[in-house]
């Protein structure tokens, strides 16, 4: 390895100002690893007002536990702490994840689970969204007054498309402060097992009536699907519906963008596209290093952007599990993801499941159970995704995120960066002339003065190029260009 001084011709490309090596009297504060409890982060601090329509606002959806009332008091004092800090927007489903059904029978509402999940996000300063699924039984061919929740994902008769719809206006109603409806939940109950693929041309029919009907309550609503699951496979040989759009990261499977593409086209309107994927493939898990495979929600993201002027929404974006030891790297996965779809231009990416409830293997999540006095403690990932919030709420310049060279994320704020490392060994940095070792896997961030001009070398291979981007390397999107006709 060698030493690269980055020189002003690069600047625009990484968003930082680079100058000589000379010693400079504004030298960097001690720097703070993301460690596995949030210590290094003042959680009783003010957050900056979000979502900012020009950048990534990061939000959660809460599921089944997050921060329920029978808690321990200390406990979800801590945890609503942390929400505040790392939420931009905040994610309710209307049935199931946590909620009772809200409609037992034809013009009898049970609001009250409902109730307690939006009065918690209204408590935590978030940004309510909700996600209009799941539908009650009598709407797809249950018994009026029973609930059956080994039937929750099974999706409305079409008899009943306008029974949902009038459902989705009713909470658009109740809950006035709610901006944002994202339609159903990866299409669940929409899968055509004869014919092996989506029927969007259904789920298209539930989503119009949907939108009409809150476009009625409020034009003004932002309404999005399809919420898609874009699913990859390992290679053309393993999937049954290979697409062109391939690379390191697999394979994508043609019938996600068949649902895309017929949505984008026949959908009444939108104010946002949702989308929805993993890291692993659907055959082999994940084939690749997290360096490459973090890149797969930039490179959906870029193709999406291809296709459509909409906002990208992501609202669910997973990266794998892991036990207590592998959260440093599944932090460092989810936090690399995160910088990729704010480097392509997404506008919003929602974590799923924040609260972490047991010590088993677990996604990435923000604070752990509350239901013990010591419990809602801030995770590394909470502190990372804090640190992301506040300096895209003050980014230096208007393309914050760069890789310098393929293992290293990083973004930078007025008065900090935030620094990502993605591989199994250590990388050197030097910053203000101080050297700076990231240990494999590590989140960093380093406060700087304010506006400061920022001294940044670092080593890399010789052989290293710009067709080593990850992006890249991910997902090969020189034969997938062609733009989509759309509805508006």
């Amino acid at each position: 390895l060698r030493w690269l001084l980055l020189v002003p011709a690069v600047l625009t490309a990484i968003a930082l100002v680079v100058v000589s090596a000379r010693p400079t009297r504004d030298e960097p504060r001690e720097s703070s690893p993301v460690d596995s409890d949030g210590a290094g982060f003042d959680w009783s601090a003010p957050q900056p007002r979000r979502p900012d329509p020009n950048t990534l606002s990061v939000g959660v959806t809460h599921t089944q536990h997050s921060i329920d009332d029978w808690g321990s008091a200390p406990a979800l004092a801590s945890a609503k702490a942390v929400l505040t800090a790392t939420a931009s927007y905040q994610n309710q489903h209307i049935f199931g994840w946590g909620t009772e059904n809200p409609q037992p029978s034809p013009g009898k509402f049970d609001w009250s689970s409902l109730d307690r999940r939006m009065a918690l996000i209204r408590s935590t300063g978030g940004t309510p969204v909700i996600t209009l699924c799941c539908a009650p039984d009598w709407m797809k061919g249950g018994r009026a007054g029973e609930t059956n929740w080994d039937r929750l994902h099974v999706a409305p008769r079409p008899e009943h498309y306008a029974d949902f719809a009038a459902l989705a206006a009713a909470v658009a109603r109740r809950y006035p402060d709610v901006r944002h409806f994202q339609v159903w939940n990866e299409m669940k109950g929409f899968w055509d097992a004869a014919r092996n693929r989506w029927r969007y041309e259904a789920y298209t029919a539930l989503y119009n009536a949907v939108y009409d009907a809150l476009k009625a309550v409020d034009p003004t609503l932002a309404v999005g699907g399809p919420y898609v699951v874009i699913d990859t496979w390992a290679s053309p040989k393993t999937a049954s519906h290979p697409s062109a759009l391939a690379g390191a990261c697999g394979v994508v499977d043609q019938r996600s963008l068949d649902a895309l593409d017929y949505w984008l086209r026949h959908k009444h309107g939108a104010d946002f596209v949702a989308v929805d994927a993993g890291l692993s493939t659907r055959d082999q898990g994940r084939i690749t290093a997290t360096t490459t495979s973090s890149a797969l929600f930039g490179a959906l993201t870029r193709w999406l952007r291809q296709r459509t002027t909409l906002p990208i929404w992501w609202s669910e974006f997973h990266v794998g599990q892991a036990d207590a030891a592998g959260q440093p790297k599944l932090t460092a996965r989810a936090v690399a993801s995160l910088l990729h779809m704010a480097d392509q231009g997404a506008a919003t990416a929602l974590i799923w499941e924040p609260q972490r409830d047991d010590d088993g293997t677990h996604g990435p999540a923000l604070w752990n159970s509350t239901d013990r006095r010591d419990g809602g403690r801030p995770l590394g990932y909470a502190e990372a995704v804090a640190r992301l919030q506040q300096l895209l709420a003050d980014r230096a310049g208007a393309n914050p995120v760069s890789w310098p060279v393929p293992e290293l994320g990083l973004v930078r704020g007025r008065a900090g960066v935030l620094l990502v490392h993605t591989e199994d060994g250590p990388i050197d940095l030097e910053v203000q002339g101080r050297p700076l070792r990231l240990a494999p896997y590590e989140v960093r961030y380093v406060p700087l003065p304010p506006d400061a001009p920022v001294e940044f070398t670092f080593p890399v291979d010789p052989g290293s190029a710009a067709s080593d981007v990850p992006t890249a390397q991910c997902l090969d999107l020189g034969d997938t260009t062609a733009q989509l006709s759309e509805t508006r």
